[in-house]
This record gives structure tokens, C-alpha cells and sequence, in this order.
């Protein structure tokens, strides 16, 4: 990759050339980080938020929109709770012009003019472990990808299991040899 580029623009075999914000700094600052980076584990698919992620290519893309809120202003969050519930965190990453899947990792780890490197950050959070995927045709750019990843998810209609945890341990009855009989909890 760092051989294709002419000062900051990128050449393309059979592409556009493209004109990068920080040409090859920012492809040497990611292959700094990729050799500094700790292993994460690998993602789960999850097919509610493949869904979500369609939705959102399917709406913008043909609009020529590139934004993480729906074409109504509806949030990446509400967007993810049309198909269940979100556990812990969530996140999401948009990738244009990209027609293979290397190409977009790659166009989000060195993540070109993005200040604080919230793709690449996404793409190394720890803390997601499941992600749903789709890539689809936009006006301007051509194809588009949403990504999106949670900690957990938990299927619309689905019980939650860490709900169903809570509730037992709340109903259980704890006895406390010094408590006094008209007490029912402390404070």
C-alpha cells in the first residue's frame, strides 16, 4: 500500500485515485499500532445486527448520505433496538468506496483524517463481541459498509438472560440472625 501512493494520493489498480487527508503518515501510524496492538478475540455474527446494519445502507446509501443517523434522524441505538435489546455498549462503523472486505478493514484501521481514530478504536474495542455486517450499493461512493458490533445482543422477543439472573437473585429471601422481625431490608 505504501508503494502506490504520490504524495498524499493513493493509487488504485482499475480505481479512482484516491486523495488521502494524511497520505502515507497515516498508513505508518497504523502499522505502528498493529505492532504494539494486543490480540482481541473474534467477533460472533449476529443476524439482528446484520439487519440493522442493512436498514441503514439500504436507507442512506441511495440518498448519497454518509452519516451514522438514519435518513430520519433516527439514532445508531433506536436503530439497533428495532430488533432486540443492546447489552453493555454498542458502536458502529461506515465504510465508503470499498469493494472488498480487506479493503474496508483496511480503510478503517488506518482511518484516513479521522482525528482520534474512532474506526480503528472500534475495530480493537475489547468489549464488542458480536457484530452484524452489510455492504450495499451508495449514489456517490459507489458500495458503502455498515458494521454494526455490541457487547452482547439479545433478539427482540428473546428473554435476556442476565434479566432472568437478576430477578431470581432479587426474589430470593435472605435471613439475618440480627435483624428485627418488623424489619423487611436495611438501608
Amino acid at each position: 500500500m505504501l508503494g502506490r501512493f504520490e504524495g498524499d494520493s493513493l493509487r488504485q489498480p482499475g480505481k479512482t485515485t484516491l486523495r488521502t487527508k494524511e497520505g502515507p503518515a497515516a498508513v505508518n501510524e497504523a502499522i505502528e499500532y498493529l505492532n504494539r496492538a494486543a490480540p482481541v478475540r473474534q467477533l460472533r455474527w449476529n443476524p439482528e445486527l446484520g439487519k440493522a446494519a442493512r436498514d441503514h445502507v439500504i436507507d442512506i446509501g441511495p440518498k448519497g448520505l454518509v452519516q451514522h443517523e438514519s435518513s430520519d434522524g433516527t439514532s445508531v441505538k433506536e436503530r439497533l433496538k428495532r430488533y432486540g435489546k443492546i447489552v453493555t455498549c454498542y458502536g458502529e462503523n461506515l465504510s465508503f468506496h470499498c469493494e472488498t472486505a480487506i479493503e474496508v478493514v483496511l480503510q478503517l484501521l488506518v482511518d484516513d483524517g479521522v482525528p482520534n481514530r474512532g474506526h480503528r478504536e472500534n475495530l480493537f474495542n475489547d468489549d464488542f463481541r458480536c457484530c452484524g455486517i452489510y455492504s450495499g450499493q451508495h449514489k456517490d461512493f459507489d458500495t458503502m459498509t455498515c458494521i454494526d458490533y455490541c457487547a452482547s445482543f439479545v433478539r427482540a422477543g428473546d428473554e435476556d438472560p442476565i434479566e432472568r439472573q437478576m430477578d431470581e437473585f432479587l426474589k430470593e429471601e435472605v435471613a439475618f440472625d440480627d435483624m428485627p422481625m418488623d424489619i423487611r431490608g436495611w438501608k
